[in-house]
């Protein structure tokens, strides 16, 4: 599966290369939807990703093309060690930065050329980090749909671990290394040894300690593991670990986007949102995808920490230890409430997603006919031989399937905040990040309503 996927990826690469426009018709991107490459790139596997991580989690990292080229190149190249960078998940907040840049600035998402440059750029970095780092850098910290993944993840019902916690905890971690060993094989009265040269986890996780969310689901570790205590579970409890600092700036610009997305379905409402009289658009994009969710997570825990401060505790310096001095304590933290806000995200993003792919799924039985979609525009658009393809699902079902879908990422992360709000060590958070989780919510799900219900 992982070979075929390969050479899907490199012949949508090939197919979309020095192909846009179409010449004496005026669109500037007249191949957005009819065009293979940018088609089944951008509607049918990014969206589709989106809806299938909640059932799924991260299977699609587990047949992967670019994670098990990384993996082979990587046991033949120089083998660094991961730098904190990469370890931490900054390296893929860049790359994600950096290709949501192409994506607004060059319309990537409607051009087959220049999504062609951009999934050859993703697998030439991804190509340059085996050859450097060991092991499969590129998905440990360099990938930014792995590290969208991770997040949605965390609301998966599938997951890699123990059958017996405490066999594992006196293992050899043997489900990790990369050592090569020996094997027998039979065949009748024919016995051979060989060396069976597959490394253990690529992205270095151990299944008894590890967060669920960050598994590839390679399931590498259940053949390597000699004890066969490795099982792959369903109907997990969903993950609420903390969030580390990449992650959480993660979730602010997938928040930020989904937003974005939707309020520009509401004009008036955007433009209510953002300061100033008639603001440019640029200011308006910057306002609702940047400025008001940075405000949204990063304010509550800001004014619970300068109340924490304030008011203090009545309580004693412990003895040997002189007043002003005291021993720090847990802090008042944003890491636990977080993931909190993984669900509505999640929901919107499905919801726009479950959009995308009933308005455009239609010109998939083109692509057999004309791959590289010009003939089908011309059809289609100009000379009228071809209807429009029309809403697989009526506008009047589709609009309660999308609020379905947010509704169930709402109560997702209503359930990992009414946890916190049970746990006395998080019970002030998450009272201080409710309201903005309520803001959240209410605020995409009103803008989906105005967007479908008209």
């Amino acid at each position: 599966m992982r070979v075929v996927l390969l050479v899907g990826y490199v012949a949508l690469a090939a197919l979309g290369w020095g192909r846009d426009a179409i010449p004496g018709v005026p669109d500037l991107h007249p191949r957005a939807y009819t065009h293979a490459t940018t088609l089944l790139f951008w509607v049918f596997w990014f969206m589709g990703l989106v809806l299938v991580v909640p059932v799924l989690g991260r299977a699609w990292c587990g047949v992967c093309p670019l994670g098990w080229m990384t993996d082979a190149v990587g046991r033949r190249g120089v083998g660094l060690p991961w730098p904190r960078w990469i370890s931490r998940g900054w390296g893929a907040l860049v790359v994600f930065g950096l290709g949501v840049g192409a994506v607004v600035g060059t319309r990537a998402n409607l051009s087959p050329h220049v999504t062609a440059v951009l999934v050859t750029g993703v697998g030439t970095l991804a190509l340059a980090s085996a050859l450097l780092w060991r092991r499969s850098a590129f998905c440990r910290g360099l990938c930014p749909v792995g590290a969208v993944l991770a997040l949605y993840g965390r609301h998966a019902p599938v997951a890699v671990g123990p059958k017996d916690p405490g066999a594992c905890r006196a293992c050899g971690r043997a489900c990790v290394a990369t050592a090569p060993e020996w094997r027998r094989s039979d065949w009748g009265r024919w016995v051979w040894f060989h060396r069976w040269d597959r490394g253990g986890c690529p992205v270095a996780l151990e299944p008894g300690r590890m967060d669920a969310a960050e598994c590839l689901l390679c399931l590498r570790c259940l053949r390597r593991c000699p004890g066969e205590n490795l099982a792959l579970w369903w109907g997990r409890r969903p993950s609420s670990g903390d969030l580390g600092p990449a992650r959480a700036v993660f979730l602010g610009l997938l928040l930020g986007l989904v937003t974005l997305a939707l309020y520009r379905t509401w004009p008036a409402a955007e433009v209510a949102l953002t300061p100033g009289v008639r603001p440019p658009a640029w200011l308006r994009s910057a306002w609702i995808g940047v400025v008001v969710p940075a405000f949204l997570l990063a304010v509550p825990a800001a004014l619970g920490r300068t109340a924490l401060w304030l008011g203090g505790r009545p309580e004693s310096p412990p003895a040997g230890v002189r007043p002003g001095h005291a021993p720090r304590t847990r802090p008042f933290g944003w890491r636990s409430v977080l993931p909190a806000f993984v669900g509505p995200v999640l929901g919107a993003h499905g919801a726009l997603a479950l959009v995308k792919l009933n308005a455009k799924a239609g010109y998939l039985p083109y692509l057999a006919y004309d791959p590289l979609g010009a003939e089908t525009y011309l059809a289609v658009h100009v000379s009228r031989a071809l209807a429009k393809p029309d809403l697989l699902v009526p506008l009047a079902v589709l609009r309660w399937l999308a609020l379905g879908i947010l509704g169930l990422g709402i109560l997702g992360g209503a359930r990992v905040l009414v946890r916190r709000w049970h746990s006395p060590e998080t019970r002030q958070e998450a009272l201080w990040y409710l309201p903005s989780w309520l803001l959240v919510s209410g605020g995409l799900a009103a803008a989906l309503w105005h967007w479908l219900g008209g």
